[in-house]
């Protein structure tokens, strides 16, 4: 049962919100009440019911009444500031109950209102708000731009707590998309920021620690947070933040393959989150009872839970989740052997997965934060220049005064232009310093950028890889030819856990990268049951163990010259592929000839047919192999028609040079 992805969005409920406090103490719900009914000032009424909204939290109905009527009274007062006040804890109503539609729709309204508003206080809400609207929807980017531009506001405050918070919340960004090193960092900064007396924060923090724990695989760590969370809460009270760490401790039992003991907590869970009405805790834990199910074999419960978790996602618009359930539902119906329903779940997998993400999430969000410490930077360098527009001055008024002070001009003079040109002199090295750190920085961050990409491209090319088979899968079922799907399914598996192998790999031994080859055309080859000849050989006194290269960058020419040329051949039984590499100086040279019909007619027969697929592989592999280089311009692919004497077309040969230093 595919339960990661249920892991990797179960987190943004132990983020950090931020609604701002008008009072210093908390007032009894009754003193509330009598004060209310004694104010003549209208305004006062509005933070009244403010206040009383935060009292009723655990009463929905009465909650969305007051803070609807502090909204109103402060539309009627035309009160710009307690409008946002009010709207963004609205907002933040919605979100807690998993509306983010109506949420973003509130925050729209407020963001309008920012720039008349111009409070530090209301737009530091705003923007937290905005956050974790953004993270709830999957928008990792402009999750983080709203956090950083809170905790900017934060800082100039001099804000910790919200600081702290700030730091919460983005390291639920990083631990979304994996970076599980800058996820630790900032969850470590935010516990040392927070308060003694604080502790729904410090709960929070310390769950969000034992999610980057157990993402590490280090489960007995994992577990010391959670329970020193759970401690937390249940002494105070805490009955949301109780439900996600029972869950988070069921899910640690899981991967230690403790069903039953993990099977108790996500019941727990889920049962404390239908008492006090949390739909999302509700949906979690019915992915989790699911996901506990299908590792007992009880795939008709799985399937059971699966759908009312769909359902639920549905209607509460949580697109990431809706996403990941198809993806369960595809892996319980395969295990079950209903592979049709099993395929149509895993295209709408595929096709949610499309719409929410993007190779860029990473890097977008690296980039957010390093533009965020540039601004800062540019900042010190406005600062500097001020300082010495100020110096400038300083030395213009000296000059005056020697037309006055003839002798004491000229001492000052001398004085004012020896501590000009020391602090010249200073901010000269202070630049040069500069410059060098930022060379420095920017040579190790194109180093890095590159990497990501890598992976990024890498991550691309597995997806593609894996549609055409199953779309190979899918064609033989459909003309009913059981038997090879059967036996093509079971290569598949073989293929894909070669491919697995090497997925966090950024390059594998020349010796992989040809097992893999081979076996992925024997794999095609059983689609043309075994009609299709093929050759791989290495030339010359190649180490095949030491010679390194990125993942599956052969594969995507093979696989297009056996789609576009030797499918089309009316004698398949004489198709023919080969493939020989050879070591030239700082490169690898691959010479990959198939005799299919030719580009000129595979393109015609492509313009004819209803489905025109794209070479997405060949694009992405040739990017990859661009990053690799260093000669922006050198040709890295060669393709040449073969043809005969009387120019028919005989086949196609591929030429890839891939750089190894």
């Amino acid at each position: 049962m595919k339960t990661r992805q249920l892991h990797l969005t179960a987190f943004f409920l132990l983020l950090l919100t931020f609604i701002p406090l008008l009072g210093q103490d908390k007032i009894k719900t009754d003193s509330l009440l009598s004060v209310l009914n004694k104010s003549p000032h209208d305004t006062t009424k509005i933070d009244l019911y403010i206040s009383l909204y935060r009292e009723y939290l655990n009463d929905s109905t009465q909650a969305r009444d007051y803070i609807g009527k502090a909204i109103d009274l402060s539309v009627k007062l035309k009160d710009e500031h307690r409008f946002c006040l009010s709207s963004l804890a609205l907002a933040h109503f919605y979100y807690s109950a998993g509306l983010l539609s109506e949420a973003q729709g509130i925050l729209n309204e407020v963001e309008k209102r920012l720039s008349r508003v111009d409070n530090q206080t209301v737009a530091s809400s705003f923007y937290m708000e905005q956050g974790l609207v953004s993270l709830a929807n999957g928008t990792y980017e402009n999750a983080t731009y709203s956090f950083l531009k809170a905790k900017r506001i934060f800082e100039a405050m001099g804000d910790t707590v919200g600081i702290g918070k700030c730091h919460t919340n983005l390291g639920s960004v990083y631990w979304t998309i994996e970076d599980l090193d800058k996820a630790m960092e900032h969850y470590q900064q935010a516990l040392k920021l927070k308060k003694p007396d604080d502790k729904l924060g410090i709960s929070k923090v310390l769950g969000n620690l034992g999610l980057v724990a157990r993402a590490k695989n280090d489960y007995v760590k994992a577990l010391d947070y959670y329970q020193q969370s759970l401690k937390i809460c249940q002494e105070n009270n805490f009955e949301l933040e109780s439900a996600i760490n029972l869950q988070n401790i069921g899910v640690v039992y899981e991967k230690q393959k403790d069903f039953d003991t993990a099977l108790q907590y996500f019941i727990q869970s889920n049962e404390l989150s239908k008492s006090i009405g949390d739909k999302i805790g509700i949906l979690y834990t019915n992915i989790g009872i699911a996901a506990i199910y299908g590792n007992l074999g009880a795939y008709q419960k799985a399937i059971s839970r699966q759908k009312e978790a769909l359902k639920m996602a549905e209607e509460l618009d949580v697109r990431a989740m809706i996403k990941d359930i198809h993806l369960n539902l595809a892996e319980t119906y395969e295990k079950m052997g209903d592979y049709l329903i099993s395929l149509a779940h895993r295209k709408k997998y595929e096709i949610w997965k499309d719409s929410i993400f993007s190779e860029n999430h990473l890097n977008q969000v690296r980039e957010l934060e390093i533009k965020y410490e540039t601004e800062k930077k540019d900042k010190q360098i406005i600062l500097l220049a001020q300082q010495k527009e100020l110096q400038e001055k300083v030395a213009q008024r000296q000059a005056t005064l020697k037309n006055v002070f003839i002798g004491g001009a000229i001492l000052l003079a001398l004085l004012a232009g020896l501590l000009w040109y020391t602090l010249r002199l200073r901010l000269r090295n202070q630049k040069t310093i500069a410059l060098k750190n930022e060379e420095i920085r920017e040579v190790n961050f194109k180093r890095e950028l590159t990497e990501l990409e890598m992976k990024a491209l890498q991550a691309q090319i597995n997806p593609h890889f894996i549609f055409n088979c199953m779309n190979s899968i899918n064609e033989m079922i459909l003309n009913k030819d059981n038997k090879n799907a059967s036996k093509y399914l079971t290569k598949f598996s073989k293929l894909i856990r070669m491919i697995l192998e090497n997925a966090e790999e950024t390059e594998v031994s020349l010796k992989n990268e040809l097992e893999l080859l081979e076996a992925y055309i024997q794999l095609e080859t059983l689609r043309f049951q075994g009609n299709v000849a093929y050759n791989i050989k290495v030339l010359g006194d190649l180490d095949t163990e030491n010679v390194y290269l990125p993942p599956m960058v052969l594969q995507p020419f093979v696989e297009n010259a056996i789609w576009h040329g030797l499918r089309h051949r009316q004698d398949i039984d004489g198709g023919k592929i080969s493939v020989s590499i050879e070591q030239q100086e700082n490169q690898l040279v691959c010479h990959i000839e198939d005799n299919g019909i030719g580009r000129q007619k595979a393109l015609a027969l492509q313009q004819q047919s209803v489905y025109q697929s794209k070479s997405l592989g060949l694009k992405i592999t040739e990017e990859r192999l661009r990053l690799l280089s260093r000669e922006l311009k050198k040709q890295l692919v060669r393709i040449t028609d073969l043809k005969d004497n009387y120019g028919n077309a005989m086949g196609t040969l591929v030429e890839v040079y891939i750089p190894t230093s």
